[in-house]
């Protein structure tokens, strides 16, 4: 056999579509026939003599007896399995029907017809087994079998050599090429279907095949791991049996569906597998058309979406529920309201607001807030009764939805329990809150809505907060028409910034030692044609809760501007700077700062002066952004302020982290100057924190002139309220400017008192012992100096004070009490050269020099007033170390009015305070040569 017809023992072979030896199996029927076809033709044959006629039938007897050796030899190779034996019997029996036509053409070729109908067969099955090399093989073989034993045709003619041969090529050519396509396309079905087989037995996803009854006939690796059993044990098995018991009516209805006409279905459903694991999969099912004698499948393919399911589920908890406290969210709220409602229940609705959350998120952190949320949520829910349900909607709010409720009474009663609730202290590591809330409490009428319930509710709140908190309110309709009339009072002031009814006014900030105007405030004013002057706290408060505060800021922001352009073109020696209100919402918004340079360009208006101010309690928020976007004002170039400090939780933090210039303090305190110890003090605290970090003090709202003396003595730089004028329209303010040259009355000194006269001698040189231990324990000069003048005022009865200090040939003015203007603090006049009198080198106690910058100033004008230079009456050296580093100046309302008693505290007291200087001096020296000492 040729080379090409050898195979591997293993190797599997077919005939046509079918393996290997049912292949030859067939082939070995087919034998049996063409000798059965044979061995009739011979036996119908007419032999001549009876010789002949015995070798026909001797012929005919061989044909029958190889007929039924070939019905045996089928048999048998049907129940034959292995390929390798299949391809070895197809090679034995091709050569057998060689030798078997070979010896049959020796021994009966001289018989009419005997060879032909079997060399025929023989000549066409290699072809038929091997193709083209079967044909190659078979016609040089048959051709040479005809041409040593020349056969005869039926009648009686000789097959000549050359026609035998090309009967060959005629019979065999065709069974080659036909034998070639079909195994062609059998390669292709097999290759088909061994893919086929492949993808089902490798598919990541679980697939199965069905029976008519619903049993598993085949199953992948994958159904069989999804379901936690083996591929054997699973078939057989119902399909149903693995479905859970819920499910097992969606997975029946799905599958019912199947039929010719709707050929797939999909459906989720959950399996239990053999280790009792459930999970969650995506049945998808096709029908399959049946065959002859086989019915119709199913095919099912399962997807385990179990993880999906569970995102899902984790998704739509999500947007149910709130992710911090895992209750209930707008939502779910909203939705089980509107169901309560629809079902016709009598509802309350408790809107709640925790009471200084703020602060404690600010000051143990939003870590702290948030377990602190978490616990409050959890009493919540351990307070409703069945049947009812608690949401949080954001922040520190909370509502609770009550279901059958019978009346106010019931729902008050629930919110009572609530606030019981949460007066036990909630523990937040190392601290104890103590929590309580304001509660508003709407309840569900005829015609009631779950958006009316909420917004009544959250009204109400509203009313038990602005009560002071800690308490319960519930809705009533005046409320309703509170928050109508400010939509209204909201749509009034659009049309107004709209039609330009809104006008800016400007009020001046007096300082309260010069008298000089240093800036103005710029005011929006609105006058309504049916409502008249709206006032400010109104219409500003409407403003704040809607985008019409930026409108509002940028209007009066750019009219400022302008008329500040104005006045500044009046020859002025002093300009006016102006001040401008600036909201949060403006602040944070990124486009603002530009603003701000872009109409500083456009009024040619200097940026230092203008100042932008900022609440106190938009710094009480998240303070990050607007510490950014003052950062970027800053850098333009304008001042900053912060506006009525005191009212919200600002503090020496505060001050050290914003970048401002000015503090503004609120005018409740203010006001209360004078009349309230408790005023005095927070005006006192407020100006030592703001002259530490270098800021400017505003009072906000003085009215009397006594005010006034008192927010000086306290220490206020600036006043600015009815005292010195009202609000004032351009006009009027340009012609205030013009007529006054931008001064006006300072504020008077108020007079000391005389803590001295209920003090005998004894007493006071004790008090001046210990106040000159805690001078010479400073170790700054500035300390020194400004408790000098604290010490001397326990002792002795003084209208002001100074000290001055030699620095080489000058003298300057260090420290006064009270404090002197901003121009006269660090003035000198060279040494030796007062204008009332000289430092004499042996420290002669009569010393009345003027440091001045005034030239209008002379050495002999009484006042108990304020003028811009500091004036002494009466001097004492300070000496140190064998020589004069300054003097120590009292004033009184006459030259020489003090007493012996009183000299003599002077210059007992006055060796102390150069003693203190000189300490703190050489202190100073000594840091600053360790500090740059090379390490």
């Amino acid at each position: 056999m040729p080379a090409a017809l050898s195979a591997p023992a293993d190797a599997p072979r077919s005939t046509g579509l079918l393996p290997a030896a049912r292949g030859e199996a067939v082939a070995m029927l087919l034998r049996a026939a063409v000798l059965m076809l044979a061995s009739v033709t011979l036996l119908l044959a007419e032999p001549d003599t009876a010789a002949e006629e015995r070798r026909f039938l001797l012929a005919g007897a061989w044909h029958l007896a190889a007929m039924v050796a070939c019905l045996g030899l089928a048999a048998a190779l049907v129940r034959v399995r292995s390929a390798a034996l299949s391809w070895r019997a197809t090679l034995v029996f091709a050569l057998l029907d060689v030798a078997a036509y070979a010896l049959y053409s020796a021994l009966f070729h001289d018989l009419q017809g005997a060879g032909t109908t079997y060399g025929i067969f023989v000549l066409l099955m290699a072809p038929v087994r091997w193709g083209w090399a079967g044909a190659a093989a078979s016609i040089p073989v048959v051709s040479a079998i005809v041409a040593v034993w020349p056969q005869r045709e039926p009648d009686g003619r000789l097959i000549a050599p050359l026609t035998a041969l090309l009967l060959c090529v005629v019979f065999a050519f065709p069974a080659a090429a036909i034998s070639t396509l079909v195994r062609r396309w059998a390669a292709r079905l097999r290759q088909a279907e061994g893919l086929l087989a492949g993808a089902f037995a490798h598919a990541s996803t679980g697939m199965a095949l069905l029976d008519e009854h619903g049993a598993l006939l085949q199953v992948n690796h994958a159904m069989a791991q999804l379901l936690g059993a083996d591929e054997a044990s699973l078939q057989g098995t119902p399909f149903l049996r693995h479905a859970l018991a819920d499910d097992r009516a969606r997975v029946t209805a799905a599958l019912a569906t199947l039929s010719p006409s709707r050929r797939g279905t999909r459906a989720e459903v959950r399996l239990r597998g053999a280790d009792g694991t459930l999970r969650w999969v995506l049945l998808a099912a096709s029908w399959m058309d049946g065959q002859a004698g086989v019915p119709p499948r199913v095919v099912i393919q399962l997807e385990n979406v179990t993880e999906r399911k569970r995102v899902e589920q984790r998704l739509s908890h999500q947007a149910s529920h709130d992710e911090l406290t895992g209750l209930p969210n707008r939502t779910m709220l909203r939705e089980q309201l509107d169901l309560a409602l629809r079902a016709g229940e009598h509802v309350a609705v408790l809107f709640m607001d925790l009471d200084r959350f703020k602060v404690v998120n600010d000051g143990l952190g939003h870590a702290a807030g948030d377990r602190l949320l978490v616990q409050v949520g959890q009493r919540l829910d351990a307070t409703l009764r069945p049947g009812d349900l608690v949401a949080r909607l954001g922040g520190d709010e909370f509502v609770i939805m009550a279901r059958r409720v019978e009346g106010e009474s019931d729902a008050r009663l629930l919110a009572d329990r609530v606030l019981a609730a949460l007066r036990s202290p909630i523990s937040l590591g190392d601290h104890l809150e103590v929590v309580s809330a304001s509660i508003g409490i709407a309840l569900s009428g005829p015609d009631t809505t779950g958006d009316v319930l909420l917004r009544d509710a959250d009204t109400a709140m509203y009313q038990a907060k602005g009560a002071g908190g800690a308490r319960v309110a519930v809705f009533a309709p005046q409320m309703r028409e509170q928050a109508v009339s400010a939509h209204e009072l909201e749509v009034d002031l659009r049309h107004a910034l709209a039609a330009g009814r809104v006008r800016v006014v400007y009020q001046p900030s007096v300082d309260l030692v010069t008298g000089r105007i240093e800036g103005v405030e710029a005011l929006a004013r609105w006058h309504d044609d049916v409502r008249g002057d709206v006032p400010p706290g109104e219409f500003i408060a409407v403003a704040e809760q809607s985008e019409l505060i930026g409108e509002i800021g940028r209007f009066v922001l750019r009219q400022s501007l302008q008329d500040l352009v104005r006045w500044s073109g009046r020859g002025l020696a002093h300009v006016p700077s102006v001040a401008v209100n600036v909201s949060v919402r403006q602040l944070t918004d990124p486009a603002f700062p530009p603003l701000v340079a872009s109409l500083l360009d456009d009024t040619g208006v200097d940026p230092a002066k203008l100042c932008l101010e900022v609440t106190e309690t938009a710094l009480s928020g998240d303070v990050d952004p607007v510490v950014a976007a003052l950062a970027a004002l800053r850098e333009i170039g304008v001042k900053l302020s912060i506006d009525d400090f005191g009212t919200g939780h600002a503090s020496l933090t505060y001050l050290a982290r914003f970048p401002v210039d000015v503090v503004k303090v609120d005018r409740t305190f203010v006001v209360g100057v004078g009349v309230d110890a408790g005023s005095a003090a927070i005006v006192g605290g407020v100006v030592a924190m703001a002259h530490t970090f270098g800021l400017r003090v505003v009072a906000e709202g003085p009215e009397t002139t006594e005010q006034l003396a008192l927010l000086r003595d306290l220490g206020c730089d600036q006043a600015q309220g009815f005292a010195y004028a009202r609000p004032l329209d351009i006009d009027a303010l340009v012609d205030l400017l013009d007529s006054s040259g931008a001064r006006m009355v300072p504020a008077p000194r108020r007079p000391e008192p005389s803590p001295t006269r209920s003090v005998d001698e004894s007493r006071r040189y004790r008090l001046l012992l210990d106040g000159a231990r805690d001078i010479t324990a400073c170790l700054q000069v500035d300390s020194v100096l400004e408790r000098a003048f604290v010490v001397l005022r326990r002792v002795i009865d003084f209208t002001g004070g100074s000290i001055q200090l030699v620095d080489g040939d000058v003298v300057r003015l260090a420290a006064t009490d009270p404090p002197a203007t901003p121009e006269a603090l660090g003035a000198s006049i060279p040494l030796g050269q007062g204008v009332g009198g000289t430092i004499a080198q042996t420290g002669e106690p009569r010393y009345l020099p003027d440091i001045t910058v005034a030239s209008t100033v002379t050495a002999k004008r009484r006042t108990t007033g304020t003028s811009l230079g500091v004036r002494s009456w009466y001097g004492v050296p300070l000496v140190a170390e064998g020589r004069v580093i300054g003097v120590l100046q009292i004033d009184s309302t006459e030259v020489d009015a003090f007493g012996e008693d009183d000299r003599l505290l002077v210059l007992s007291f006055a060796p102390l305070v150069a003693a203190g200087v000189q300490n703190a001096r050489s202190f100073t020296r000594e840091l600053n040569a360790l500090q740059e000492r090379p390490r």
